[in-house]
């Protein structure tokens, strides 16, 4: 506990989870995989997926992302507004437009991959675009809690995408998240930011150029999971 203490102070990077993160039947749950599976002992351990949320508390799924998920969606323009940036994101650039929510009235938990359904217009060959997306306290105290991120010349998804992408041309880029569990709190909001590239991403010779976002019929679906949640003491 000390040693992570430590780290503590990393909102949005797991510190947001101290110190209720912290299980001491981890390492027997280990031991009961590696006696079993590789030296052939013990009882087969129990074959569930264990979840944490970024709050640190533990759950059992049978399935990863939840099958049971309902969504809520939020239209930039709309119940997202545009607060800075525009609609252009420039290559060279570390920040581009930012999406802002009002204040959320209750307690939300996503579960699995949200999507972030946005029409672009490139302005050179190829794009990339990085969906930053962050909790916020009235204070405008932020924090990390998933990103996503894009390479324009797969804008539709899948494997295979088109070798170039002309100038000019206007794609639904189809963008899905990293898989979170996060618990949003009631009275904070998020902000979501759209970039050229973010974290340690590089964009490839393909896909760098300025990108114009049409917010229009632009969506950020979130699936939620009902559970009940206790915040931290």
């Amino acid at each position: 506990p000390v040693q992570l203490d430590d780290r503590s102070d990393m909102g949005g990077r797991g510190g947001e989870a101290f110190p209720e993160m912290i299980r001491y039947d981890w390492m027997q749950d280990l031991l009961e995989w590696f006696d079993f599976y590789l030296r052939g002992e013990g009882e087969q351990p129990g074959l569930y997926i264990e979840i944490q949320s970024n709050q640190g508390n533990w759950r059992l799924e049978d399935r990863y992302p939840p099958s049971d998920t309902t969504e809520v969606l939020f239209d930039l323009g709309g119940s997202l507004t545009n607060v800075g940036g525009g609609t252009t994101v420039f290559p060279d650039a570390n920040t581009g437009p930012v999406w802002e929510s009002e204040p959320l009235t209750e307690t939300l938990y996503v579960a699995g991959t949200p999507r972030l359904h946005v029409d672009v217009t490139t302005a050179s060959v190829g794009g990339q675009l990085y969906a930053l997306l962050e909790e916020c306290d009235d204070s405008n105290n932020c924090i990390h809690i998933g990103h996503a991120i894009m390479d324009l010349r797969y804008h539709a998804g899948g494997r295979d995408g088109q070798e170039v992408l002309a100038p000019f041309v206007s794609v639904n880029a189809l963008m899905e998240f990293m898989p979170m569990d996060v618990v949003l709190q009631e009275g904070e909001g998020i902000i979501l930011t759209v970039s050229q590239t973010g974290e340690d991403y590089v964009p490839s010779p393909g896909a760098s150029g300025t990108v114009f976002i049409d917010w229009s019929q632009s969506t950020l679906t979130l699936p939620l999971i009902c559970l009940l949640y206790t915040s931290p003491s």
